[in-house]
């Protein structure tokens, strides 16, 4: 045998010691008796059984009808109901702070706005990390950020949480700072980070900069006084498919949003305009309701009577200031809301008979925009089914289609070679999707999330709140 031939053999002997060593730390764990629903769409398996070894599920199936091995750990999930994690497909990290508020710059800021502010300084690692405990929290196993992010640590915190140096947060795609028109980077917009833009070579170069930290897609605010250029944005559409990047777009107008699309712009952010049903069969774009804002207007039973994982996930302070903005009794900006959500309504309705395929995006970006990180995610589930969808529509939207959304093939279902990211719930949401708040567990790589440690380093950091 020659050296190199040995070195071969002692590496093949290596690998298996280390699979098996591998095997033997993370060994494998049936779950078993609870119903289960996939994310596929399809019916629930109900008294189910599924495998995780070495952070993947490795079979599912029926209770009783899987291949185990003798030394398989047992777990009893009889009377629950097992979910895939979920995907909020567009999020806002770092609007707002959660965690420590009671301060100096939070009291006495002088924009006005306290904890909920546009600048940097809630953009930290601590902050940013802290947003994404409480995503996981509520079930959210991954999320894409649509834009605002200041400098490299987002980039550099995506990288650390898919190496599992953050068993308790979500995976964290950043848009980067997104891409707007020079005129719209002013005090009172959340722009102050974008790169403003006004011409195809500087369109081009954003692009550049953004593909250079290898984010996954990017976001395009074409709006506001004046509008971007058509030229500038479809040249910007342009240089993102060289680097196959895909391009989240807040839409001016239909004619506009149609240019975006015709072009090659894949997700339709905040879907308030119709589309030619031709180009949509065509294209097939990705979407999703954003909607929380307006229906909550006149419709949030969760805030005055406040729903327990809300009240686990935000202070007494930023609750209060909910319940103020938000009061129960009738008003003109209730009815007013209730017509804009009814309009929308009828947008969705088009877009899904015609083919745009909707994912969960809740567009949350802070208590102090009206939409908690982490809990409007289950508001805009509910909202889904007031619009339409049932509710294994919108766990499929919120798992399956959310993964196909940001491309993330090891994540979206329960199924044999999927990352096992499941959440484990008290009640069934296809009777009712509000039930997808009532979390007991949620896992990440096969591993069950600190949950209980997490809500008490929270009500510790609100001090006498």
């Amino acid at each position: 045998m020659t050296k190199r031939q040995t070195l071969k053999s002692v590496t093949r002997v290596l690998a298996v010691i280390c699979m098996l060593l591998s095997l033997a730390c993370n060994g494998a764990t049936l779950y078993e008796g609870a119903r289960l629903i996939t994310g596929d769409g399809s019916a629930p398996i109900e008294d189910a059984a599924f495998i995780v070894s070495d952070g993947k599920f490795t079979q599912v199936g029926n209770r009783g009808a899987l291949s185990l091995p003798a030394d398989i750990q047992r777990v009893n999930l009889a009377g629950k109901t097992v979910i895939p994690g979920l995907i909020d497909t567009h999020t806002h990290i770092g609007y707002d702070r959660y965690s420590y508020i009671d301060s100096d710059w939070t009291r006495n800021d002088p924009t006005g706005r306290g904890f909920f502010n546009f600048g940097a300084h809630n953009f930290t690692r601590d902050n940013i990390l802290d947003h994404l405990s409480r995503l996981a929290y509520a079930g959210i196993v991954a999320t894409w950020s649509a834009g605002y992010e200041f400098g490299e640590v987002p980039h550099q915190i995506r990288d650390e949480v898919l190496a599992g140096q953050h068993p308790n947060a979500a995976r964290y795609y950043s848009a980067g700072p997104g891409i707007t028109t020079k005129q719209a980077i002013v005090p009172y917009l959340a722009r102050q980070s974008a790169f403003g833009v006004s011409s195809e070579a500087e369109a081009r170069a954003a692009v550049q900069r953004l593909a250079s930290w290898n984010v996954k897609q990017i976001k395009m605010w074409p709006h506001y006084n004046p509008t971007m250029p058509m030229n500038v944005s479809l040249a910007l559409i342009d240089e993102a498919k060289k680097y196959d990047l895909r391009v989240g777009f807040h839409p001016v107008n239909q004619s506009d949003s149609e240019a975006y699309i015709r072009a090659g712009a894949d997700i339709y952010l905040h879907p308030i305009y119709p589309i030619d049903s031709d180009l949509v069969k065509e294209r097939r774009p990705f979407s999703a309701l954003t909607s929380s804002g307006y229906r909550m207007a006149f419709f949030a039973p969760y805030l005055h009577s406040p729903d327990p994982l809300l009240a686990d996930m935000i202070s007494p302070f930023h609750l209060k200031k909910l319940q103020g903005k938000f009061p129960s009794t009738n008003s003109e900006e209730r009815i007013q809301s209730k017509a804009q959500w009814d309009a929308q309504v009828s947008t969705i309705r088009d877009l899904r008979a015609n083919g745009v395929r909707f994912a969960l995006g809740s567009d949350a970006g802070g208590a102090g925009r009206d939409k908690p990180v982490g809990w409007s995610a289950h508001v805009d589930m509910e909202n889904m089914v007031a619009a339409g969808f049932t509710p294994n529509e919108v766990i499929t939207a919120a798992t399956q289609t959310s993964a196909q959304s940001l491309r993330l093939d090891d994540l979206g279902g329960i199924a044999p070679g999927k990352e096992a990211a499941f959440v484990v719930l008290d009640a069934n949401p296809l009777d009712d999707i509000t039930n997808t708040r009532k979390i007991s567990q949620v896992f990440i790589r096969g591993k069950a999330i600190d949950r209980d440690g997490l809500k008490a380093n929270w009500r510790k950091s609100w001090g006498s709140e």
